[in-house]
């Protein structure tokens, strides 16, 4: 079965409510008509004042006139200046009433399962916007992305499934951080595909093929991970070749664990990462969805500002079962 198609029959029974702060565009506003259509998600707006929207009423259906948002203002002012005390009542009250800062509050007092922001928002925006009303998640230091590829049927890969890491956070991730994000980007690749994760850690080097200092981190960061996920299948350092095609692999990674099969690609630096999906996307041919924040204490989705109606829909079905 297709991933979203399964992804899809997953949303419906568990009915979650997802928050749109960006209801004046009309991406977002075709795909929440479908959304509803087909009963994937209970769907929360936020609107200005006075403004009609084009989507016929439905139960699953709410619109939020951002000026509800004064009703949150005490708490996200305790947010604000249990981080700088000085922070000014009048700052509060201008910042709240913008539609993701908005989001955030409702989504930080339970009154929806997530947020997909990003159409209009930069993921600088969206991010800074989660990470400082949100939160981390317990016991976690790192924020962190992923986008999932899959492929049309008549792609030589289309019955694959593969995870980029990190493509949209962390510019310069250090060991620790690259391991988080291994680490994250796994147990999120096997909760929402079912599939078991082989992590490769990639280089432009495979096994000492080159000598660069900027390899030891990858290397560090392969050790961390074993030693706090020891049944991780994963493997460093990796050029993509390597990581990828199984003939390749045979003959530069003969020993290693992953053989040209690895379904999850961590890359040395946001640079890498994000134009290899974009690569992957625009030439490949591939569906990209994300990017797919994780690390958070409450769900919350960064689309890229190119996507199209049918990304936020995949999204929905993405954060509905995270």
């Amino acid at each position: 079965m297709d991933l979203y198609t399964r992804l899809g029959k997953l949303s419906k029974k568990k009915n979650k409510t997802i928050i749109f702060p960006e209801s004046y565009d009309e991406r977002v506003n075709t795909a929440v008509k479908i959304i509803l259509k087909e009963k994937l998600a209970k769907i929360i707006l936020i609107s200005e004042r006075n403004i009609e929207h084009s989507i016929a009423p439905d139960k699953n259906l709410t619109i939020i006139d951002e000026a509800f948002s004064s009703q949150f203002l005490r708490s996200y002012h305790a947010i604000k200046t249990s981080k700088k005390k000085d922070y000014e009542l009048s700052k509060s009250e201008s910042d709240i009433r913008d539609p993701l800062t908005f989001s955030c509050i409702l989504l930080k007092n339970n009154y929806a399962d997530g947020i997909i922001a990003g159409s209009v928002y930069s993921s600088t925006e969206v991010i800074r916007n989660a990470i400082s009303i949100i939160g981390v998640s317990k016991n976690n230091k790192t924020v962190s992305s992923f986008f999932l590829f899959t492929f049309p049927e008549k792609n030589f890969h289309h019955d694959k499934v593969f995870a980029y890491a990190d493509c949209g956070v962390i510019p310069f991730p250090d060991a620790e951080q690259l391991s988080d994000i291994a680490i994250q980007t796994a147990n999120s690749f096997k909760k929402l595909t079912g599939i078991r994760p082989r992590v490769a850690f990639l280089s432009f080097s495979t096994k000492g093929s080159a000598k660069d200092e900027s390899i030891n981190k990858i290397l560090k960061a392969y050790e961390l991970t074993k030693i706090n996920t020891p049944s991780l299948v994963c493997d460093a350092e990796l050029q993509f070749d390597a990581a990828f095609v199984k003939e390749v692999a045979a003959r530069k990674n003969p020993l290693g664990k992953i053989k040209g099969d690895a379904n999850v690609f961590i890359f040395p630096d946001l640079n890498s990462g994000n134009i290899a999906y974009k690569i992957t996307e625009r030439i490949g041919g591939a569906t990209a969805t994300g990017p797919i924040l994780q690390g958070l204490s409450k769900p919350v989705m960064d689309l890229s500002r190119g996507c199209k109606a049918e990304d936020i829909i995949n999204m929905t079905k993405v954060i509905s079962n995270l």
